[in-house]
């Protein structure tokens, strides 16, 4: 017997210091802005006032998506828990590094690359994917993941078909709110 489709929703973690500083984040822990913690509260409020339901808030033990969570529970009163699963992905050598820059541009293509010390993006997806596993199990229950731009393309990627340079190129913005169907 198939499990009944349910949803699973995503946003990423407000503005940064390292953000507006163009910086690659990574696990590196680049405290929200003042913005930024505007943001988390304006997305609390607007998801509070949606009519959605979301019975849990899981989000990545980095400040930046630990601080947006909880912004969005104090808002919304749903339970916010750590999953530890969802942290940003360990960019090695690139962390603080421009986010532009021409060699991190190219390494993200590189599946298997670690970053001189990090974590690759075949590392990154078998956490998450995992993670997703688990959640679509959990027909009983609606979550919302607060975490990380590299986390949103992993999660595009479990629900889309993606080419190596789509996903490459994937992304979201700041307290931009997605929404998936299992």
């Amino acid at each position: 017997m198939t499990k009944a489709a349910h949803k699973v929703y995503f946003t990423r973690h407000g503005e940064t210091v390292w953000n507006v500083e163009n910086k690659i984040c990574g696990m590196t822990d680049s405290p929200l802005t003042e913005k930024g913690r505007a943001q988390a509260r304006e997305l609390g409020e607007k998801l509070r006032t949606s009519g959605l339901r979301i019975d849990e808030i899981l989000y990545s033990p980095l400040s930046r998506s630990a601080d947006t969570a909880r912004a969005i529970a104090e808002a919304t009163g749903i339970p916010a828990r750590c999953e530890p699963r969802l942290r940003e992905q360990c960019f090695g050598r690139y962390e603080g590094t421009p986010r532009d820059g021409e060699e991190f541009r190219i390494s993200k293509t590189h599946f298997a690359d670690r970053y001189s010390g990090g974590e690759s993006m075949m590392q990154l997806a078998q956490r998450i994917y995992n993670l997703l596993d688990e959640l679509r199990a959990d027909t009983d229950k609606t979550y919302l993941l607060v975490a990380h731009n590299g986390i949103a393309r992993v999660v595009q990627s479990y629900f889309y078909d993606m080419t190596n340079e789509e996903y490459a190129a994937a992304g979201i913005k700041n307290c931009e709110f997605v929404e998936f169907t299992f």
